[in-house]
C-alpha cells in the first residue's frame, strides 16, 4: 500500500479519520473471490493477487492535492502528471508536483449488493432511521433546561391548529438541521417563539428520512401519509433535496389534506435544487465526489466542522466504492448514466435534460396551491481556505473544463438557477418572494440557517 505523503501533516487528519471511522460500513457486502478457482496463469494475466475481501482488496483510488485541490483518481497518478497535462494544453506554465493524501484500496461490492450498499450509506448518515430506510416524523421539544432535542417517539396526524415542520436535504438529518437553528441566538431565538413565544405552533415536527437510496417522490409518498387529513396552517421549512420532497408531497399528493382555501401551505425554500443540480448529473458524477472532499476538508478548517455535521468527509469515499464496483473504474463514464439510476436520491435530482422525474413534476398540474418563498446565494470567495471552488465551475477556470461541475453561479452544492426554477412558463405556481444573498463570501449551501437574514427571512413570511 502506498504511504501517505503530506505537506502539512495536519491538514488532513480530519479527513482521513472520518474514513477510517466508516472503512467498514460495507463489509458483507462483498463478491467473495475464490482463490481455488484462479489459474497460476489467470493471475498473471490480471497481475494482481487474487482477492476480493477487506484483507486482500483488488481495486485502488486515490485523493491527490492538485494546486491545492483535491481529486480522486483511479489508482495511484504520477505525481502532478494530470494537472500539468492541464495546464500544458491550456499554454499555461508547470505546476508543482502534485500531494498524494491517500491511497483507497477496497473490494469490489457483489452486483446484487449495490443497492444495500447504497442503503447502508443513508444509515450511517441517519442511524435513526430503521434498517428498512422508512422515514419519521420527529417531534420537537424543549427540556426544563430550554436545550431542545428530538424525541425518539414518532407522531402522525391528522394535525389541527398551526403545524411546523422541517424538512432536511441529502447527507443530513433532523438532528443536523435543528442543530444549525440552535447555533445561533437568533435561530435559537426562532425555536422558542415557535414552541412557547407569540407565533406559537400547536405541532413542531421534523422529517426523517433516507436520501440516497430513496427517492424524493418515495419520501414525498411517506410525508404525505404522515400529514394525511392535517387542517390548519402549516408551514415548512425546506433545505436542500427537502425541497424536491415537499414539492412532491404538496403538487402531487396534497389532496390527502383538509385544506381550507383561504389557509394555503407556506414553503420556505433554502438552497433547493427545485430544477435539479449539476452536481448529480451522471456526467459530472467523479468531480462531484472531488469536490465533496474539498467541500469536506475545508468546512473542517475554516468552519471546525466535524462529525456527523460534516458528512462529505467520507460520503465521498463510500459513493466512490459503489462508482467503481458498477463502473470498473472512476473513469469510465460509459456506465454512469445506469450508476446514478442505481441511487434515486441523486437521480431524482439530476439536472438533465432527461429526467423524466423532475420533468414531470414542473409539468403540473398541482393537488395544491401552497405559497413558496426562496433563500438562495451565488458563493464566491477570496478566503484562501475556500479558494478550491473555482476549479468546479464553467464560469471562471476555463483551462481546467475536465473537472467543471457547474455551468454558472451555485452555491457549492446546488446550481443558483435551480433554486428559483418551478417549471415552464405556464406553470400554475410562482415563487412569491427571495431572500438572496446575491454573490456572497459567506452564506452557501450548508449555513444557511445561520444567518440572521434567512431567519428573518423566515419569520416574516410564517406571520
Amino acid at each position: 500500500m502506498p504511504q501517505h505523503i503530506f505537506e502539512d501533516p495536519t491538514r488532513f487528519q480530519p479527513q482521513l479519520k472520518a474514513l477510517e471511522d466508516h472503512k467498514d460500513i460495507f463489509r458483507g457486502l462483498y463478491v467473495e473471490y475464490n482463490e481455488d478457482e484462479e489459474t497460476v496463469g489467470g493471475l498473471r494475466r490480471r497481475r494482481r493477487r487474487a482477492g476480493n475481501t477487506p484483507e486482500n482488496p483488488i481495486k485502488t483510488v486515490s485523493l491527490v492535492e492538485e494546486d491545492g485541490v483535491l481529486f480522486w483518481r483511479d489508482g495511484v497518478p504520477a505525481s502532478g502528471s494530470s494537472l500539468r497535462r492541464k495546464r500544458a494544453r491550456a499554454g499555461l506554465p508547470a505546476a508543482p508536483d502534485g500531494t498524494l493524501v491517500l491511497a483507497k484500496q477496497f473490494p469490489v461490492l457483489a452486483p446484487n449488493k449495490v443497492t444495500a450498499g447504497i442503503g447502508t450509506i443513508d444509515q450511517h448518515l441517519n442511524p435513526s432511521i430503521p434498517t428498512t430506510l422508512r422515514s419519521r416524523l420527529r417531534p420537537l421539544r424543549r427540556l426544563p433546561n430550554d436545550k431542545f432535542v428530538l424525541d425518539a417517539t414518532d407522531i402522525r396526524g391528522p394535525f389541527t391548529g398551526r403545524t411546523l415542520m422541517f424538512v432536511h436535504g441529502t447527507f443530513s438529518n433532523a438532528d443536523n438541521m435543528l442543530g444549525e437553528f440552535v447555533a445561533t441566538p437568533h435561530g435559537k431565538a426562532f425555536l422558542d417563539a415557535a414552541h412557547s413565544g407569540e407565533r406559537k405552533y400547536d405541532n413542531i415536527a421534523f422529517f426523517e428520512h433516507a436520501t440516497l437510496a430513496v427517492s424524493p417522490v418515495i419520501n414525498a409518498l411517506e410525508l404525505g401519509r404522515f400529514m394525511a387529513g392535517s387542517s390548519g396552517q402549516i408551514d415548512v421549512i425546506a433545505h436542500s433535496r427537502g425541497g424536491l420532497i415537499v414539492r412532491w408531497w404538496l403538487e402531487a399528493f396534497g389532496k390527502s389534506l383538509d385544506l381550507s382555501p383561504d389557509t394555503p401551505v407556506r414553503v420556505v425554500f433554502a438552497g433547493s435544487p427545485l430544477h435539479g443540480t449539476s452536481l448529480a448529473a451522471p456526467d459530472k458524477l467523479q468531480h462531484a465526489m472531488s469536490l465533496f472532499s474539498n467541500i469536506g476538508t475545508f468546512a473542517a478548517g475554516t468552519m471546525k466542522l466535524a462529525g456527523a455535521a460534516n458528512p462529505f468527509l467520507w460520503v465521498a469515499s463510500s459513493l466512490i466504492e459503489v462508482i467503481v464496483s458498477v463502473t470498473g473504474a472512476l473513469a469510465n463514464t460509459a456506465l454512469l448514466d445506469a450508476l446514478v439510476a442505481l441511487i434515486p436520491g441523486l437521480s431524482g435530482q439530476s439536472r438533465v435534460e432527461n429526467n423524466h422525474e423532475l420533468n414531470l413534476l414542473r409539468l403540473g398540474p398541482c393537488a395544491v396551491s401552497p405559497m413558496y418563498y426562496v433563500v438562495k446565494s451565488n458563493f464566491e470567495t477570496d478566503n484562501p481556505g475556500w479558494m478550491f471552488w473555482q476549479n468546479f465551475r464553467q464560469d471562471r477556470m476555463k483551462d481546467l473544463a475536465a473537472d467543471i461541475v457547474f455551468p454558472g453561479a451555485n452555491d457549492l452544492v446546488v446550481d443558483t438557477l435551480s433554486m428559483t426554477e418551478l417549471g415552464e412558463l405556464d406553470f400554475p405556481l410562482k415563487v412569491q418572494d427571495v431572500c438572496d444573498f446575491k454573490t456572497s463570501n459567506t452564506v452557501w449551501h450548508c449555513n444557511y440557517f445561520r444567518q440572521q437574514e434567512t431567519v428573518t427571512f423566515i419569520t416574516t413570511k410564517f406571520k
